[in-house]
């Protein structure tokens, strides 16, 4: 006698238990928790990850923007949730390097509360002045800067986030100073460089190189260990010519993790979704098309970089130059 539907059904529920638990695909949707507003750099990535992974997990996968509190309210929400491997949390540095670094309250461990799936894209950028700032290189902004003490005024996304802090770290790095102007977002910020409100953003993204490209705002380094492909007339940071800089690097970075304690193969088959698709052709193009840099798959990459990055935030911060009121 075959076997009915029921009895099939029971047959495999059994089969996928005795294998460790139910496959990601025999269960609810995924959730992306997005901790910032759409349109930012983690909502874009999340949202091409997002694409490339449903087919691969066989369910449906939901991206939630959760923003608020630099970020604090999205990951709350992701530490909330059931602890299945359904929900996932899209980061950057401000969320699991500088918030843990900066704010007392916030409520999570990066390396203990959350595991790491794997950094997906890197995101490259420039040192960029205002086009009336008269200078023309680096080594003419720290005359520029020394020349005017106080007198330079730099933009972020806000008090206590990874601009804020890298900004600070450059400049304590170059020997001058200048003054923090936060704004609410990114978009805020670079459209007040263009204007020329402030002076200059020592970090700014693929937004910027139209501005640059008309003359509106003047590149003069690249942050990463190598020219950026959007200008690669922009030297970097080592090309600078000023020892103090041999070496130095920044580039911001979007990931996904997964909060601790989820069952191991659920962790073990949303991984092998995610690898595959970083592995995508479709993938990278689109990434690189909104000028990030796609990046492999590498969970122990990622948690290298969250702890290396805790340690440098913590040195900057410990300078005293971060001012959060």
């Amino acid at each position: 006698m075959r076997p009915g539907r029921r009895g099939c059904g029971a047959l495999a529920l059994a089969l996928a238990l005795m294998a460790g638990g139910l496959p990601v695909h025999a269960q609810r949707a995924v959730t992306i928790v997005v901790p910032t507003p759409p349109g930012g750099p983690i909502d874009r990535v999340a949202r091409v990850v997002a694409q490339y992974l449903q087919p691969r997990l066989d369910a449906p996968v939901v991206v939630e923007n959760r923003q608020g509190a630099a970020g604090k309210i999205g990951a709350q929400a992701a530490l909330r949730a059931p602890r299945d491997g359904q929900t996932l949390l899209a980061v950057s540095p401000s969320i699991l390097t500088v918030n843990p670094v900066v704010d007392r309250a916030v409520g999570y461990d990066p390396l203990k509360d959350f595991t790491p799936l794997a950094i997906v894209a890197a995101n490259s950028g420039v040192l960029a002045v205002r086009a009336g700032l008269p200078v023309a290189d680096l080594a003419g902004l720290v005359d520029f800067a020394k020349a005017h003490p106080d007198g330079l005024t730099y933009a972020s996304f806000g008090v206590g986030t990874s601009l804020h802090l890298q900004s600070e770290e450059l400049l304590q790095t170059l020997g001058i100073t200048a003054r923090h102007v936060p704004y609410k977002g990114e978009a805020q910020a670079m459209n007040a460089l263009v204007a020329g409100e402030v002076d200059m953003m020592v970090y700014v993204t693929a937004p910027i190189v139209p501005y640059v490209q008309s003359g509106r705002v003047r590149a003069l380094a690249a942050t990463g260990a190598r020219r950026w492909e959007l200008l690669p007339g922009v030297p970097t940071y080592a090309e600078s010519g000023l020892p103090a800089l041999r070496g130095y690097t920044y580039r911001s970075w979007v990931g996904l993790a997964m909060p601790a304690g989820a069952p191991a193969a659920q962790q073990d088959a949303v991984g092998r979704a995610l690898r595959d698709a970083m592995a995508e052709p479709g993938l990278r193009l689109a990434l690189e098309g909104q000028g990030f840099e796609p990046q492999a798959y590498d969970p122990a990459a990622m948690r290298e970089a969250i702890s290396s990055e805790l340690d440098r935030n913590r040195r900057v911060a410990a300078s005293g130059r971060v001012h959060l009121d």
